[in-house]
């Protein structure tokens, strides 16, 4: 999923790049919007500091009980998410690769164990030629948003940014 993301966006010209820890978000003025919304946040969980980004919520699906994102494990997300597929048109040593890993696909998460360890987490709501509506909440479980996200939603959820600044493709 991320490489299509890269691969989707990597033409993405004046993209909002917000970023904590290992914590990355790319928004922009989508859907005729005169603000910037956040579409794509992936974390990378050995890089996180702030415990507040692993206090966020998950709904994996519009039925799913919230799940903090600190107690995501392999059982809680193939309980509302299929294992993720590798995409014919991907080249074999990016199956390959894919294939060392237990990740799981659905409704705009992307997420990936190794070995039982909690990797990382893609959440997009445009992405792929297609449109999801991945929700998360912020911690203590009293608000929930659907991606995209506002700049403030975005912090609400996960807190400040340590640095904002405007790119010109996605790249994580």
């Amino acid at each position: 999923m991320v490489v299509l993301l890269i691969g989707t966006l990597s033409g993405c010209a004046n993209v909002s790049r917000f970023e904590k820890d290992g914590l990355v978000a790319h928004g922009e003025p989508i859907n005729g919007a005169s603000e910037t919304l956040y579409y794509t946040i992936f974390i990378e969980i050995d890089k996180v500091v702030d415990d507040q980004i692993m206090q966020a919520f998950l709904k994996l699906t519009p039925e799913a009980t919230p799940i903090l994102l600190a107690e995501l494990n392999p059982e809680s997300a193939a309980r509302y998410l299929p294992r993720f597929v590798p995409p014919p048109q991907w080249p074999e040593h990016w199956k390959k690769k894919a294939e060392e890993d237990e990740a799981y696909a659905g409704g705009g998460f992307h997420i990936v164990f190794r070995n039982g360890r909690f990797i990382s987490i893609g959440i997009c709501s445009h992405c792929s030629e297609g449109r999801e509506y991945p929700v998360i909440g912020i911690p203590g479980g009293n608000a929930f948003y659907s991606l995209p996200l506002t700049k403030q939603q975005l912090i609400d959820v996960f807190g400040s940014p340590s640095r904002l600044y405007k790119v010109n493709e996605v790249r994580y």
